[in-house]
């Protein structure tokens, strides 16, 4: 059982909310013309943005970053991979290499070498309307006739006007400059041009307008930098992808190719400094230890001719091999400490951060060499972060910090090696003069010409030593590479990225609902007008029914035979009325109409309503008692002018001598309200009122009483007692909701006996057949015979 309930509960449940859902929808869809108009005009707008608007195509690249650096020597290579193991792998390599594409000192080269801070467009024949940006195909291109650096900060444009092949007019910012020749130079604001005339300029350019922009240099780089998406294909690859979009299929190729030409330029040029700024220390070097082994070739030569020798023997041949292999060893210690001392001076020399130090020079030590390739490329990658930030950048100081450090350990380094070479050579040269004492029956010739033979070849050793240092770093300048490999050049699939058509309809469409929709929306969250039964409800007010909008502008809508919608609203609210009075109670049934503020239609109700009663048979009179702004009939022309207040201050009129027959209408009759008075709720309150009511009830089955309104005036209010019935008729979409307050105010503390609420004027517009329940036997469906700019601006 209880299943069944929760079963039919949630039933319920759904009913409700399919009929609420239904609501939103009726609400929204009665204003189906907004809706249509606004689509059509977004639709329409969208066709002529497309239309005007300059397409935009998408060029894309891809290049690969090497994981090695293949230009470089073998020591140079184990330092990067020592580097990157630092770094944690490629991706920091793939990072930077990013940053360096979109670098402004890369993008300002291109630029400039394009010469993209000039653009050449077409302005439309009728639209006047500026169009793509033309290219390769330039029926005109722009001759320099100064210094290109004169143009990089210069701001312009200028209109030419093709007139044939031969002249143009130009005008620059709607300044004209005259008629001018192709390929005469000319005076601007910014400096010297000439305009010649291209293999393209065939006769569908005569008559042609164009529009010639000079944008400043920095705003074309920072439109690159913006424009220009750099981002990593795979994380699993470190190949990067280049797009750019633009107007011009072949500029944003050119732009992307351009790029990738100048980074694999700068990128060797990068590599190379090592090996160049090494090859110039090399040479240096040279030229001392030549001039030094021509001076000892100078002193031997001399020697054996002051001496006439022209062969030395040696007597002890085991001592003098043993004496060689002691003089190969001290040469070599002497070439490794003379290396030490040059290196060290050089550091010596060197103030901040800017030169590389000379590399592979032949240290038997390997840390030495690996220190050295470590400061290389710490100074390298701090050249690279200064092209975009300052040497205040963290990034900077910590590298900085890193060459300090690594060049106070070589140069720690460079004395303990030179401290054990001189060890070394001091062991070397103790073993010597060991060998030389035995070597007793050598001449005392020979030893000298030794000594200066020996010097000699320790000169001679290291000039070959330089001189293959020097062939080898020229190998490794020519065998240079960049760092990056490109996978593809430029291309594009010629689609247009933007702007969408189907994206730009849809959203045409979207706005073309979402507009009147959230107009309607808002406006009814903000319109706090009364504007159907839930309103009343709302207000625990009893309702009696609607009568809906009048279409036309006579009063009278009820008749014989009318079968109208506002004539059966009149008929349901007769047999409402009938319901609430008490049909047993003796005499006529007295109606009154009231409102809380005029012009809410309670006269329009009090005569309608009386005709009801009286199309049934029923004697009825209506009576006019709104005694401060009396309602005529204009439909009929009375010759009795005496009414209400004429009968109340004058005691000598009967009933009958205010009675007025209403032509056309049997049973109906009609009490003017008579002449204005000074003080209406005086009136209503002498006893005069009470007889006029008590014969009312004895002659007619219903009196209907058009009173004032009671939210204003207390005259309703102080003959409320005299009615049976109180219609208190609310006009939607007039009346504020908190105005409600008063007729509730009425209603709970009883001042308007009997009292019931009649929406008056209801837009029963969209609501089906009849006058919105389902009735459809012949009442004919409601339509606005008004205009469509009332129907759109009239509101709910």
């Amino acid at each position: 059982m209880q299943d069944k309930m929760h079963s039919n509960l949630q039933l319920t449940e759904q009913e409700e909310e399919t009929i609420v859902l239904s609501d939103i929808f009726e609400k929204y869809f009665r204003y189906w013309h907004w809706f249509l108009i606004s689509v059509v005009l977004m639709l329409f707008g969208a066709f002529l943005f497309l239309r005007f608007s300059i397409p935009k195509y998408e060029s894309k690249a891809s290049v690969m970053v090497r994981d090695e650096d293949k230009g470089a020597s073998i020591s140079n290579l184990n330092i990067f991979k020592e580097l990157m193991e630092v770094t944690g792998g490629t991706s920091g390599n793939v990072q930077n290499e990013i940053q360096i594409f979109k670098s402004r000192t890369l993008l300002e080269g291109v630029a400039q070498k394009l010469r993209l801070n000039f653009s050449l467009h077409q302005i439309g024949d009728r639209s006047r309307i500026v169009r793509g940006d033309i290219y390769k195909d330039a029926p005109v291109q722009i001759q320099l006739l100064q210094p290109d650096s004169m143009y990089y900060d210069a701001a312009t444009s200028f209109k030419l006007e093709l007139l044939n092949k031969d002249e143009f007019i130009l005008s620059e910012e709607g300044k004209d400059l005259g008629k001018l020749k192709f390929g005469k130079p000319f005076n601007t604001s910014i400096g010297v041009f000439s305009i010649q005339a291209t293999t393209h300029y065939i006769e569908a350019w005569v008559g042609k307008i164009l529009m010639l922009n000079v944008t400043p240099l920095n705003d074309v780089v920072s439109a690159l930098q913006e424009n220009l998406k750099i981002e990593v294909v795979n994380k699993e690859a470190t190949v990067l992808g280049l797009s750019l979009k633009g107007s011009s299929i072949e500029k944003n190729n050119d732009i992307l190719n351009t790029l990738i030409n100048l980074h694999k330029q700068d990128a060797i040029e990068d590599k190379n400094e090592v090996a160049t700024n090494t090859s110039k220390f090399i040479n240096e070097r040279m030229k001392y230890i030549i001039e030094e082994l021509s001076g000892i070739e100078k002193d031997g030569e001399d020697y054996k001719s002051k001496y006439k020798l022209v062969d030395v023997a040696t007597d002890a041949a085991v001592y003098l091999q043993k004496e060689t292999q002691t003089d190969k060893a001290i040469t070599e210690a002497n070439i490794q400490l003379s290396l030490s001392d040059f290196l060290y001076d050089y550091i010596l020399k060197q103030n901040g951060f800017e030169d590389l130090l000379p590399a592979n020079l032949g240290f038997k030590d390997q840390s030495v060499g690996l220190m050295i390739g470590q400061y290389n490329q710490l100074v390298l990658d701090r050249r690279k972060l200064l092209q975009n930030t300052s040497d205040k950048n963290p990034n900077i100081q910590k590298i900085e910090g890193q060459l300090s450090g690594l060049k106070k350990s070589l140069k720690e380094s460079l004395k303990n090696l030179k401290s054990l070479l001189q060890l070394e050579l001091n062991k070397l040269n103790d073993q010597e003069k060991l060998i030389q004492s035995k070597i007793s029956s050598v001449p005392k010739y020979e030893r000298e010409y030794r000594n200066i033979m020996r010097q000699q070849q320790i000169k001679e050793t290291l000039y070959l030593f330089l001189l293959q240092k020097r062939e080898e770093n020229e190998i490794t300048l020519a065998a240079s590479v960049a760092n990056t490999k490109v996978v593809d050049y430029a291309y594009s699939n010629g689609e247009v990225t933007s702007p969408k058509t189907k994206i730009i309809y849809l959203a045409a469409l979207l706005i073309g609902l979402i507009f009147p929709a959230g107009f309607i929306y808002t406006r009814d969250l903000l319109n706090n007008k009364v504007h159907g039964r839930k309103e009343i409800e709302r207000y625990g007010l009893p309702f009696l029914g609607e009568i809906p909008w009048k279409q036309s502008k006579e009063d009278l809508v009820v008749g014989h035979g009318l079968r109208t919608v506002i004539a059966e609203a009149f008929r349901t609210l007769r047999t409402n009325i009938s319901f609430m009075l008490d049909q047993d109670k003796p005499g006529g049934k007295v109606v009154f109409v009231t409102s809380t503020v005029a012009k809410e239609g309670k006269s329009f109700t009090s005569l309608n309503l009386a005709h009801t009663f009286a199309l049934t048979g029923m004697k009825t009179v209506l009576v006019g008692l709104d005694l401060r702004a009396p309602r005529q009939l204009s439909n009929y022309h009375f010759t009795n002018t005496k009414g209400v207040t004429n009968y109340i201050t004058d005691h000598k009129l009967q009933i009958e001598d205010i009675l007025n027959q209403i032509p056309d209408a049997d049973n109906l009759y009609y009490i003017r309200s008579g002449s204005l008075p000074p003080n209406p709720a005086e009136l209503m309150m002498r006893q005069r009122m009470d007889e006029l009511f008590s014969k009312l009830r004895e002659q007619f089955d219903y009196i209907i009483v058009d009173t004032a309104p009671a939210g204003l005036v207390t005259d309703t209010l102080l003959s409320a007692s005299k009615s049976d019935v109180v219609v208190y008729v609310v006009r939607a979409n007039m009346l504020d909701q908190r105005m409600l307050s008063i007729p509730q105010k009425f209603y709970t503390e009883n001042k308007l006996p009997n009292m019931a609420i009649l929406l008056n004027a209801v837009n029963l517009e969209n609501r089906g057949y009849g006058y919105g329940y389902g009735y459809g036997y012949g009442y004919g469906e409601i339509r606005n015979k008004s205009g469509l700019l009332k129907r759109i601006l009239r509101r709910n």
